[in-house]
């Protein structure tokens, strides 16, 4: 018995030991690849009011702690499955630090929080979009929340995490699967998503300035994790990558903000745009002292950045064209972008020494990887050496365009009448294969192609705009099924009765030229064809199967009588 106490007081004392390690320490390091891992790092660091670092490499193991001084106690926080480096403690050690620990971790935005005892206040996030994360950080400081990364596969870790503590405060932040809100609601949290980043980083800045009022604000475009970023000092501000956003400029005109600081040279058109237009100051980081001593004379190195996941947007001019026949201009656009994409045009016509403005008065929207055509009506008086110049700027969503595309084209002249002529037979959505399909009915003596979108539909908590992810060719006279993927509940169809469908159509793929627009009754199917064939065919062998037993039965029957 005496046996059983004395190693049981020897586990309790290791045990003690051991934890006493891993939180007596002065400094934080973030050895991950994972960059929710570096964002839960440095988030906790600063929860705990000590200082803090990250690697972005392999070798930037032994250069970092070149900058931290020897006098620091170094907790590491290790991914168990992408650490940059094996044994770093070790590293640690051997530069004559005062002492190293290391948690490792298979999911550090998960297990931290565990370590953070008194925390009530949450704010949660998903991980599809970085920028999400940092326009929250701030905040998530100031009101000493944590911030948890959330969706379908583990918001039920997330909820058993809750349900441990006293829960004073929850806020969810920008788009958010609809089984996290679901979830959640219990909690009665406070929701902030306007399907916009740059309104809802408005609204959470006004946030964050009701607690800590600031004349400086920090500027980035929320693609990269950055130590100043993460201290929640300042409130964040997203310039947008090239074009700044009315709704930023306007906020800044009529906030007390009077300095805006710059984190990183890449941004430095956009923040110089909100410099001319808004009469703040602004300063730029973009380097920090050398921390190796190369050959000569190294004064500055880079900033250790952590990239964030972004969407990609990418559109380029594919054709610019002017029929003579319709006396339109039409431009072509392509998207190389993995998401769809909003566009506005302004096109400057050169014809000889006079020009003339056309453009947009509504946002164009292209889907993933697809062309779109957008035409102009336009008299010209010469169609010899036409030039224009196109300048669009296109975003996330119809009031994000902070990304700006100039080029010039030499202009190319045709002579052609696009004879197509379609009509809507019906719009339907098949429950079994979670699409929408669009019944069209090519009536043309010519082959068509068509790609449709679906316009504000409602889908769970929000509204948006969904399209084909190509053209669909339709033989003159035939109808085919245009097909646009969506997953809908049984909550979703009631508040979508009608929907707005729109179609562009034409004689060649690349240039849908024609436009038909219409509001249609919503069918719902929930079993395709080949469904029912396959329904109707087991129910006759089954039929066939019964009656063969039916009439051995009657047959062995009517044997017996006799």
């Amino acid at each position: 018995m005496g046996r059983i106490k004395l190693s049981i007081f020897v586990i309790f004392v290791l045990a003690l030991v051991q934890f006493g390690s891993a939180i007596d320490y002065t400094h934080v390091v973030t050895n991950s690849e994972n960059w929710i891992d570096v964002y839960s790092g440095l988030h906790y660091a600063t929860l705990e009011g000590v200082s803090s670092d990250f690697l972005t490499s392999s070798n930037h193991g032994s250069i970092l702690l070149d900058s931290i001084s020897k006098e620091k106690s170094i907790l590491v926080l290790t991914s168990r499955d992408e650490p940059y480096v094996f044994n770093y403690p070790d590293l640690i050690i051997s530069e004559g630090f005062k002492g190293a620990d290391e948690i490792i971790s298979k999911n550090l935005n998960l297990e931290l929080i565990d370590e953070l005892l008194d925390i009530q206040n949450f704010v949660i996030v998903d991980d599809s979009y970085g920028y999400n994360a940092i326009a929250v950080a701030p905040y998530a400081v100031q009101t000493n929340s944590w911030v948890f990364f959330a969706d379908r596969v583990n918001i039920d870790d997330v909820d058993a995490i809750l349900s441990r503590r006293n829960v004073k405060n929850v806020l969810i932040y920008g788009y958010i699967d609809r089984e996290v809100v679901d979830t959640l609601n219990k909690y009665n949290p406070t929701i902030i998503y306007n399907q916009d980043k740059f309104e809802d980083n408005i609204e959470i800045v006004e946030k964050y300035m009701e607690l800590n009022p600031r004349k400086q604000a920090l500027l980035t475009n929320g693609e990269f994790i950055e130590k100043e970023i993460m201290g929640g000092t300042q409130p964040i501000l997203f310039t947008g990558r090239e074009n700044v956003p009315d709704k930023i400029r306007d906020y800044l005109k009529t906030s007390d903000i009077q300095i805006g600081v710059l984190i990183g040279n890449e941004l430095m058109g956009a923040a110089t745009n909100i410099r001319r237009s808004t009469g703040i100051s602004v300063m730029v980081k973009f380097a920090r002292g050398a921390r190796v001593q190369t050959e000569g004379v190294s004064a500055v190195e880079g900033l250790d950045l952590f990239p964030l996941p972004s969407p990609s947007l990418e559109i380029e001019v594919y054709a610019v064209e002017y029929n003579k026949l319709t006396q339109q201009l039409e431009v072509t656009y392509k998207s190389t972008s993995n998401v769809p994409v909003y566009l506005k045009g302004t096109i400057t016509l050169l014809d000889g020494n006079s020009q003339v403005k056309v453009g947009d008065t509504e946002v164009v929207f292209i889907s993933p990887g697809s062309y779109k055509t957008a035409t102009y009506p336009l008299e010209v008086g010469s169609y010899d050496d036409l030039k224009a110049n196109i300048f669009a700027i296109y975003g996330e969503s119809k009031s994000s365009l902070d990304h700006t595309l100039n080029e010039d084209w030499d202009v190319k002249t045709i002579d052609v009448i696009d004879n197509c002529e379609i009509e809507v037979k019906d719009v339907k959505y098949n429950k079994q294969k979670q699409e929408f399909q669009i019944v069209v009915k090519n009536t043309a003596g010519v082959d068509c192609w068509v790609d449709a979108s679906i316009e504000e539909l409602q889908v769970g908590y929000e509204e948006k705009t969904i399209a084909t992810d190509r053209a669909y060719k339709i033989e003159s006279g035939k109808t085919k099924d245009v097909l646009i993927s969506e997953q809908m509940l049984e909550s979703d169809f009631n508040k979508n009765n009608f929907l707005n469908v729109v179609l562009h159509y034409g004689e060649k793929e690349t240039s849908l030229v024609k436009v038909l627009k219409g509001r249609f009754e919503l069918s719902i199917v929930s079993l395709s064809t080949v469904t029912y064939v396959l329904v109707v065919l087991v129910m006759a062998i089954f039929a066939f199967f019964f009656l063969f037993l039916w009439r051995r039965k009657k047959e062995n029957d009517d044997g017996f009588n006799f």
